[in-house]
């Protein structure tokens, strides 16, 4: 059997590749390693007035980049 190249495949290739491989545990971590890396860009404090506008923006900016 041929191993499969995790770093080869974009986000939605690996992510549907576990959903039909839920054994792979290599291809698990080298998911979650990814979703680890990614910048996070939303910080809100809780007592922060303005949180549900920085949640929409961050909302906006995602789906203007998918």
């Amino acid at each position: 059997m041929t191993k499969a190249n995790y770093t080869a495949m974009t986000d939605q290739e690996l992510k549907r590749y576990l959903v039909n491989h839920r054994d792979d545990k290599e291809a698990f971590y080298a998911y979650m390693d990814r979703r680890k890396s990614r910048n996070r860009d939303v910080a809100i404090e809780l007592n922060d007035p303005n949180w549900e506008e920085k949640i929409k923006a961050a909302i906006e900016k995602q789906l203007g980049s998918a």
